[in-house]
């Protein structure tokens, strides 16, 4: 397609939209500071490509912050008399209430788009910005991500866009049976725990982190994979994620054919079914799923997907709130409490106590759930009050990886012999 296609494109939907709002009652019109949450447009003008979506989402954007929303019965009538197809409407008096306090994607979609860049072509971008009531553009700040973790989840979208086109799901799922047969991961936990009287452990391989960067530079995923075994870890965690933690689905398969025999968590930011798949075909014998980014519909289809394929599946909360919500859910095996805030990185092991300590912890202790401590472990004492709280397992990352000796690290940990 053609840049000028699009731009002519975009004015049909800013002249469709001032249309409709021009049989708007006053009386009814919202105050600016809703998000725009209606548009009609004329849809078989819009070619269904993702660009011109955000396209109809940047008219729709600039000119609802300029003049008041049309309302779903106006938006009816001025349907009728101009010969529109359809109307897209929706209620800014009845919000959805989202489960999760990450958001999946930027509200208003992409910021910055480049247009005709393809096959070399230097083409041009544009920023999709607001208008406040001065009528002056200013930056919408409503799509920038809230903190650390809105923004990794928002990078996943342009990862596994590229991810599929080089290696489309058919492929990941054909090339699953030349993988490894999974590994028993609770059961691994499970016997740790019982033989050694203390949690077990889950040892992260990880080089680096979006708030210490580079974690460890001598970085060496199979060295440190086998220091970790050889210091007794239960299990391993691999960080995948390229851009935030430089790490990657590769390292999976790397400490796997190394001949190291714990079994293996695919420590990934998952959003979408094909990260599931990709994890097996490299090796995980679980995954990671964030309560935080996924509502508990999506936390049991993706639950699902990792049985069916032999993997388990480490649910991880951080506020009571989440907690609760995933408490709802059936079969749930491991359950992670994440001692860190990644809004504010302010990391306390009280996030565990407390929530162990009230009706929910009791629940847990009901179900024979074995739950995971994660974040600000680093000695003896943090072991022995996670252990009292009710914790079964300890996932351990930067305390252990910064190491060049990771083996003794563990040791001095749990307080063990050398």
């Amino acid at each position: 397609h053609s840049a000028a296609r699009y731009i002519r494109v975009a004015v049909v939907v800013v002249a469709s939209t001032r249309s409709c709002r021009g049989a708007l009652p006053p009386e009814s019109s919202p105050s600016l500071s809703h998000t725009p949450t209606q548009l009609c447009v004329p849809p078989l003008l819009l070619p269904s490509t993702p660009f011109v979506e955000s396209i109809s989402q940047m008219a729709a954007l600039s000119l609802s912050f300029a003049a008041p929303l049309v309302s779903a019965p106006a938006a009816r009538a001025s349907s009728s008399r101009r010969g529109m197809s359809s109307v897209v409407r929706a209620s800014v008096k009845d919000p959805v209430v989202s489960e999760v306090s990450i958001r999946r994607r930027p509200p208003n979609g992409l910021s910055m788009h480049n247009v005709g860049t393809e096959n070399g072509s230097p083409g041009f971008a544009f920023k999709m910005e607001a208008i406040n009531q001065n009528g002056e553009r200013i930056e919408n700040t409503d799509n920038k991500p809230r903190n650390i973790l809105e923004e990794i989840v928002w990078s996943k979208d342009e990862e596994l866009v590229r991810r599929k086109e080089k290696f489309p799901l058919e492929l990941v799922r054909t090339s699953m049976v030349l993988a490894p047969p999974p590994r028993d991961f609770v059961g691994a936990i499970k016997e740790q725990f019982k033989a050694t009287g203390q949690p077990a452990l889950i040892a992260e391989v990880k080089k680096a982190s979006p708030s210490k960067g580079v974690i460890q530079p001598n970085f060496d995923p199979v060295k440190i994979g086998k220091a970790y075994e050889a210091g007794g870890a239960a299990c391993l965690s691999v960080l995948t994620d390229e851009k935030f933690f430089q790490g990657g689905f590769e390292n999976l398969e790397l400490i796997r054919s190394s001949g190291v025999t714990c079994p293996l968590l695919c420590k990934e930011f998952i959003v979408d079914a094909y990260q599931i798949y990709l994890a097996r075909k490299y090796g995980a014998d679980a995954i990671l799923l964030i309560a935080a980014v996924l509502p508990n519909k999506d936390l049991m289809y993706f639950q699902k997907i990792a049985k069916s394929v032999g993997m388990a599946s480490l649910i991880e909360v951080h506020t009571y709130e989440e907690m609760e919500r995933v408490l709802k859910l059936d079969d749930i095996q491991l359950l992670g409490i994440n001692n860190r805030d990644l809004g504010t990185f302010e990391v306390s092991l009280n996030v565990t106590v407390d929530l162990m300590a009230g009706p929910l912890g009791d629940e847990v202790r009901r179900r024979g759930i074995t739950v995971v401590g994660e974040s600000g472990i680093f000695t003896i004492d943090d072991v022995n009050v996670l252990q009292k709280a009710g914790v079964g397992c300890l996932l351990v990352g930067e305390s252990l990886v910064k190491q060049d000796s990771p083996e003794i690290g563990i040791k001095k940990m749990y307080g063990r012999p050398l």
